[in-house]
């Protein structure tokens, strides 16, 4: 479930499918919360926000090759697209938007604070 992080354009309708999984798993049998773990686990998120991405959100490489390890949000052309942003500008960034969405922004912030440093990206820069 930490894979479910968001932000930019996606982050609202990311948290609050999040936040209705978590609640749907705490009301299945144990056997199906598995199948959905194992679900989650097969899904590509961005290294960068953490976005659950399909074949559509890819960044693109510099020879305009898709990049599946980041999203056409954090990642153009082979460079991020906020190169100057740390690790604390994103958790920022994605506060608000989840807050729209009803979390509470501390629960936010911890969240974020949990996700993002086991991210490719902020394990390289941070």
């Amino acid at each position: 479930m930490k894979k479910l992080i968001l932000i930019l354009a996606c982050v609202s309708i990311c948290a609050t499918s999040c936040k209705q999984k978590t609640t749907q798993q705490e009301e299945q049998p144990q056997i199906e919360a598995n199948n959905d773990i194992e679900a989650d686990e097969a899904m590509l998120s961005c290294q960068s926000c953490g976005m659950p991405m399909s074949e559509e959100f890819f960044g693109t490489n510099e020879d305009g090759t898709a990049n599946d390890e980041y999203c056409s949000y954090c990642y153009v052309d082979g460079k991020f697209t906020a190169p100057e942003m740390t690790m604390n500008d994103m958790i920022d960034l994605c506060i608000p938007h989840m807050v729209e969405q009803g979390w509470v922004e501390e629960e936010a912030r911890t969240l974020l604070e949990e996700v993002l440093p086991q991210l490719k990206r902020w394990q390289v820069q941070e």
